[in-house]
């Protein structure tokens, strides 16, 4: 994955006037290049579906809309 960026990168090295420029060329071809990354495949949405599905059947949910009124409250008898 990365040795398929090297020669853009190098082509690009003479317009580049920042380092960080380079890092984020690397950065935009790994992520955008492909699936693979360090040789595993990641499927964000089924792992976005089943942190939402754990977030509601263990009932963080319901403790965060909890949490939000009684800090609402609070707030609101402060001075």
């Amino acid at each position: 994955m990365i040795v398929n960026t090297v020669p853009e990168i190098a082509n690009h090295l003479v317009s580049l006037t920042d380092g960080n420029d380079s890092l984020l060329l690397l950065l935009w071809n790994s992520l955008f290049d492909g699936t693979v990354v360090l040789g595993q495949t990641y499927d964000i949405f089924a792992n976005m579906q089943k942190a939402w599905s754990n977030f509601l059947s263990t009932g963080q949910a319901a403790a965060f809309v909890i949490g939000i009124f009684v800090g609402w409250f609070i707030k609101g008898i402060m001075p």
